[in-house]
Protein backbone atom coordinates (compact mmCIF):
# COMPACT_ATOMS: atom_id res chain seq x y z
CA UNK A 1 0.00 0.00 0.00
CA UNK A 2 1.59 3.25 -0.90
CA UNK A 3 1.32 6.33 1.52
CA UNK A 4 0.70 9.91 1.39
CA UNK A 5 4.19 11.06 -0.47
CA UNK A 6 5.79 14.12 -1.36
CA UNK A 7 6.09 14.92 -5.01
CA UNK A 8 9.34 17.29 -6.04
CA UNK A 9 9.78 18.36 -9.60
CA UNK A 10 12.64 17.68 -10.69
CA UNK A 11 14.28 19.04 -14.27
CA UNK A 12 12.83 15.81 -16.28
CA UNK A 13 10.14 14.68 -14.70
CA UNK A 14 7.90 14.63 -11.04
CA UNK A 15 9.57 12.02 -9.00
CA UNK A 16 8.85 10.29 -5.79
CA UNK A 17 11.25 10.88 -2.88
CA UNK A 18 12.80 8.76 0.10
CA UNK A 19 10.98 10.72 3.58
CA UNK A 20 11.59 9.71 7.01
CA UNK A 21 8.61 9.74 9.60
CA UNK A 22 6.75 8.69 12.76
CA UNK A 23 4.47 5.74 11.99
CA UNK A 24 1.00 6.06 12.92
CA UNK A 25 -1.61 3.46 13.06
CA UNK A 26 -2.51 3.83 9.49
CA UNK A 27 0.91 2.01 9.18
CA UNK A 28 0.29 -0.56 11.15
CA UNK A 29 -0.80 -3.10 8.08
CA UNK A 30 2.55 -1.96 6.02
CA UNK A 31 4.77 -2.04 8.99
CA UNK A 32 2.97 -5.21 10.00
CA UNK A 33 4.04 -7.16 6.16
CA UNK A 34 7.64 -5.50 6.28
CA UNK A 35 8.30 -7.24 9.74
CA UNK A 36 7.08 -10.33 8.10
CA UNK A 37 9.46 -9.99 5.50
CA UNK A 38 12.39 -8.69 7.72
CA UNK A 39 11.94 -11.91 10.40
CA UNK A 40 12.16 -14.16 7.68
CA UNK A 41 15.15 -12.48 5.52
CA UNK A 42 17.14 -11.98 8.18
CA UNK A 43 16.69 -14.09 11.39
CA UNK A 44 19.72 -13.37 12.90
CA UNK A 45 18.67 -9.87 13.42
CA UNK A 46 15.65 -10.52 15.63
CA UNK A 47 14.96 -11.91 18.38
CA UNK A 48 11.33 -12.55 17.34
CA UNK A 49 10.64 -15.43 14.67
CA UNK A 50 8.23 -15.09 11.74
CA UNK A 51 5.89 -17.85 13.81
CA UNK A 52 5.78 -15.72 16.38
CA UNK A 53 4.64 -12.62 14.49
CA UNK A 54 2.47 -14.53 12.18
CA UNK A 55 0.57 -15.20 15.94
CA UNK A 56 -0.10 -11.29 16.22
CA UNK A 57 -3.02 -9.68 14.35
CA UNK A 58 -2.93 -6.73 12.32
CA UNK A 59 -5.52 -5.48 14.66
CA UNK A 60 -3.00 -5.72 18.16
CA UNK A 61 -0.49 -3.80 15.68
CA UNK A 62 -2.68 -1.20 15.13
CA UNK A 63 -3.44 -1.08 19.13
CA UNK A 64 0.08 -0.85 19.83
CA UNK A 65 0.54 1.59 17.94
CA UNK A 66 -2.14 3.53 19.08
CA UNK A 67 -0.09 3.64 22.57
CA UNK A 68 3.21 5.42 20.95
CA UNK A 69 4.17 8.77 22.13
CA UNK A 70 7.78 10.53 22.70
CA UNK A 71 9.56 7.85 24.93
CA UNK A 72 8.23 4.68 22.68
CA UNK A 73 8.08 4.88 19.08
CA UNK A 74 8.55 3.51 15.39
CA UNK A 75 10.52 5.74 12.35
CA UNK A 76 9.32 4.62 8.97
CA UNK A 77 11.63 5.76 5.56
CA UNK A 78 9.44 5.47 2.79
CA UNK A 79 11.10 5.21 -0.75
CA UNK A 80 9.30 5.82 -3.72
CA UNK A 81 6.17 6.25 -1.44
CA UNK A 82 6.14 2.81 0.31
CA UNK A 83 7.45 1.39 3.49
CA UNK A 84 11.10 0.55 2.70
CA UNK A 85 12.55 0.64 6.57
CA UNK A 86 11.93 0.79 10.29
CA UNK A 87 13.28 1.57 13.40
CA UNK A 88 11.95 1.21 16.84
CA UNK A 89 12.86 2.82 20.36
CA UNK A 90 11.39 2.74 23.53
CA UNK A 91 12.15 4.45 26.92
CA UNK A 92 13.06 2.82 29.72
CA UNK A 93 10.04 2.66 31.83
CA UNK A 94 11.71 1.99 35.57
CA UNK A 95 12.73 5.10 37.49
CA UNK A 96 16.48 3.93 37.69
CA UNK A 97 16.57 3.16 34.08
CA UNK A 98 14.65 6.27 33.02
CA UNK A 99 17.90 7.80 31.46
CA UNK A 100 17.93 5.04 28.90
CA UNK A 101 16.29 4.32 25.90
CA UNK A 102 16.89 1.70 23.67
CA UNK A 103 16.87 1.18 19.35
CA UNK A 104 14.85 -2.03 18.60
CA UNK A 105 13.86 -3.51 15.17
CA UNK A 106 15.97 -1.71 12.61
CA UNK A 107 15.60 -3.10 9.02
CA UNK A 108 14.99 -1.99 5.40
CA UNK A 109 14.33 -3.91 2.75
CA UNK A 110 16.61 -5.68 0.31
CA UNK A 111 15.88 -3.28 -2.18
CA UNK A 112 16.47 -0.33 -0.56
CA UNK A 113 19.49 -0.73 0.76
CA UNK A 114 22.93 1.35 0.35
CA UNK A 115 20.59 4.61 -0.19
CA UNK A 116 21.31 6.16 3.07
CA UNK A 117 18.32 4.65 4.74
CA UNK A 118 19.13 3.18 8.33
CA UNK A 119 21.94 5.95 8.67
CA UNK A 120 18.60 8.65 8.21
CA UNK A 121 16.19 6.60 10.30
CA UNK A 122 18.30 6.01 12.77
CA UNK A 123 19.90 10.00 13.30
CA UNK A 124 16.17 10.47 13.17
CA UNK A 125 15.73 8.20 16.22
CA UNK A 126 18.64 9.62 18.03
CA UNK A 127 17.51 13.13 17.27
CA UNK A 128 14.15 12.32 18.64
CA UNK A 129 15.05 10.33 21.76
CA UNK A 130 17.85 13.05 22.74
CA UNK A 131 15.02 15.65 22.95
CA UNK A 132 13.30 13.86 25.62
CA UNK A 133 14.29 15.34 29.28
CA UNK A 134 16.77 13.54 30.95
CA UNK A 135 17.54 10.94 28.25
CA UNK A 136 21.35 10.63 28.59
CA UNK A 137 21.97 7.11 26.57
CA UNK A 138 20.90 5.05 24.07
CA UNK A 139 21.49 1.50 23.86
CA UNK A 140 20.97 -1.09 20.73
CA UNK A 141 22.03 -4.59 20.02
CA UNK A 142 23.52 -5.61 17.08
CA UNK A 143 24.28 -9.90 16.23
CA UNK A 144 27.69 -10.52 15.13
CA UNK A 145 26.84 -11.54 11.71
CA UNK A 146 25.75 -8.23 11.04
CA UNK A 147 29.07 -6.64 10.01
CA UNK A 148 27.24 -3.73 7.83
CA UNK A 149 24.86 -3.17 10.57
CA UNK A 150 27.65 -3.31 13.70
CA UNK A 151 29.65 -0.83 11.15
CA UNK A 152 26.91 1.25 10.98
CA UNK A 153 26.47 1.72 14.44
CA UNK A 154 29.96 2.83 15.16
CA UNK A 155 29.90 5.50 12.51
CA UNK A 156 26.91 7.14 14.62
CA UNK A 157 29.30 7.24 17.38
CA UNK A 158 28.12 4.27 19.25
CA UNK A 159 30.57 1.85 21.29
CA UNK A 160 30.71 -1.41 22.34
CA UNK A 161 29.89 -2.06 26.05
CA UNK A 162 29.86 -5.89 26.01
CA UNK A 163 29.28 -9.10 24.33
CA UNK A 164 26.44 -11.52 25.01
CA UNK A 165 28.19 -14.92 23.69
CA UNK A 166 25.10 -17.74 22.37
CA UNK A 167 22.55 -15.05 22.69
CA UNK A 168 20.54 -16.36 20.19
CA UNK A 169 19.59 -20.17 19.35
CA UNK A 170 18.22 -20.57 15.67
CA UNK A 171 18.11 -24.09 14.82
CA UNK A 172 21.17 -25.71 15.89
CA UNK A 173 23.28 -22.31 15.18
CA UNK A 174 24.31 -19.75 18.35
CA UNK A 175 24.72 -15.91 17.53
CA UNK A 176 26.84 -13.55 19.95
CA UNK A 177 24.88 -10.24 20.25
CA UNK A 178 26.99 -6.96 20.40
CA UNK A 179 26.11 -4.75 23.36
CA UNK A 180 26.77 -0.40 21.82
CA UNK A 181 25.84 2.22 23.53
CA UNK A 182 25.65 6.17 22.69
CA UNK A 183 25.98 8.75 25.11
CA UNK A 184 23.96 11.67 24.71
CA UNK A 185 25.68 15.34 24.83
CA UNK A 186 28.86 13.92 26.41
CA UNK A 187 27.45 12.66 29.50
Amino acid sequence: MKTNCPIVRDTFAYKRRMHIRLLTETDATDWWQLRHVALETEPHSFVETPEEHLAKSVESTQDYFRSFNADNFIVGAFDECELAGMAGFYRQKHAKFQHKGHIWGVYVRTASRRKGIARQMLEEVVRRASMSAGMEQITLTVAATQAAARELYLSLGFTTYGVEPRSLKIGGERVDDELMVLFLNGK
